[in-house]
């Protein structure tokens, strides 16, 4: 059986993860289940995002990826399955899997629509977690395939976010926030390799605010207190300050927008 990797905002409070290892392990049983997170932010899909495409690298080959952040479950929405590599992912239509298909290096990757397999079991309008994505990813791990589920699509096919791709502009580049760590660091959509080489002058908070930022190597580079620019462990670049919660000095969370700025008359980024 293939390993199964959970990745969900359903929280620790509820029932809801439990019911999921048990749809599982009834049917996929001796599949190793792994939990990646079960505390993303209620519909935080960018979030989410976020930990799927910093985490699948880290994974055995073959594992399937069950991923539900899904404000519109119930709804005529798709139910998507991706193959890259050998590595099989769900996930409703909502831009989940958008960093995922975006990562450089990524296996050719595969969509298919799933959500006419999805007919085949009896269905909770509420909690496809359990009743949909859970089946659907014990078939897999059993050896089915995507393509005998699916019907393939384009990436046109599938929803995107704004938050998924950096915007570059004269002068800097527009990004956003898509994760706040247990730090207080800012994970910015900005991957490794995107940043131009060099410094930094500073950065741009709506509704206008500017600061001067350093792009340093480690947290300990930087004053007490002072932002800064690095990358960090999970290949993303992060707003962060020494000892102190950047999010919280800059007053940014999740989804925020951010303008790094460059230093006049620098040339654009490296893609």
């Amino acid at each position: 059986m293939r390993p199964i990797a959970l990745l969900t905002d359903f929280g620790l409070t509820d029932p809801y993860v439990g019911q999921m290892h048990a749809a599982l392990t009834r049917l996929a049983p001796g599949a190793p289940l792994i939990d990646i997170s079960h505390q993303v932010e209620p519909f935080g899909a960018a979030q989410a995002a976020f930990f799927l495409a910093a985490s699948a690298p880290h994974f055995p080959r073959d594992t399937v990826f069950l991923c539900v952040v899904d404000p519109r479950v119930g709804t005529s929405r798709r139910i998507l399955g991706v193959q890259a590599g050998s590595q099989s992912f769900l996930a409703p239509d909502g831009g989940l899997l958008d960093l995922l298909l975006d990562t450089p290096g990524l296996p050719p990757a595969r969509i298919f629509d799933l959500s006419a397999a999805a007919t085949d079991y009896g269905l909770s309008a509420t909690f496809h977690g359990r009743d949909v994505f859970a089946p659907l990813a014990a078939r897999l791990s059993a050896g089915e395939t995507l393509e005998g589920l699916g019907t393939p699509l384009t990436r046109e096919d599938v929803v995107r976010q704004n938050w998924a791709k950096p915007q570059v502009e004269d002068g800097g580049v527009l990004a956003h926030v898509l994760h706040v760590d247990h730090f207080g660091n800012c994970v910015l959509s900005l991957r490794q390799g995107f940043l131009f080489a060099g410094t930094v002058a500073g950065l741009s908070l709506e509704p206008g605010e500017s600061l001067p930022l350093r792009r340093v190597r480690a947290y300990a580079e930087l004053g007490p207190g002072e932002p800064g620019l690095l990358l960090g462990s999970q290949g993303f670049y992060e707003l962060a300050a020494y000892q102190d919660s950047a999010a919280a000095r800059l007053t940014l969370s999740p989804g925020d927008p951010v303008r790094i700025l460059y230093p006049e008359g620098m040339e654009q980024l490296n893609p």
